[in-house]
């Protein structure tokens, strides 16, 4: 069941992430969801709970691309940037347009606003009708 939300009562605590995907868990100590990406072999821990099963991350390929809402804020060098709880800070009510990219997962609040498509491309000496 890739890409539904767990059920309050799961109680499976060894999820086995495959390369290029990812789910997420919320800590329910700190009440704050973080990604956890594979390949790996994830233990659940007695205070988490997984609210997203594990699902494939987005893969834009060349000459698309996709449309992401409240986005998170990423620093100079590219790395996340959290809040003082641990959350993985959001630009709210903001579109960020990505391309060709590595695969990466949607971070707790991120929403994919347009799917991945495939890029207008308009040649030298034409126009595009809108």
């Amino acid at each position: 069941k890739s890409g539904v939300p767990a059920s309050q009562g799961n109680d499976k605590s060894i999820y086995r992430i495959p390369p290029y995907m990812y789910m997420h868990v919320l800590d329910q100590t700190a009440n704050v969801t973080r990604v956890e990406a594979g390949p790996k072999t994830y233990v659940r821990q007695e205070n988490e709970r997984v609210v997203l099963e594990p699902r494939k991350m987005i893969i834009i390929p060349p000459c698309h691309y996709c449309i992401i809402c409240n986005p998170v804020v990423r620093n100079a060098e590219n790395a996340l940037i959290y809040d003082i709880s641990g959350q993985t800070k959001l630009r709210h009510a903001d579109l960020e347009v990505r391309l060709e990219h590595e695969p990466f997962p949607l971070y707790p609040g991120e929403v994919l606003f347009r799917d991945v498509e495939p890029l207008t491309v308009v040649h030298a000496n034409c126009a595009l009708l809108l």
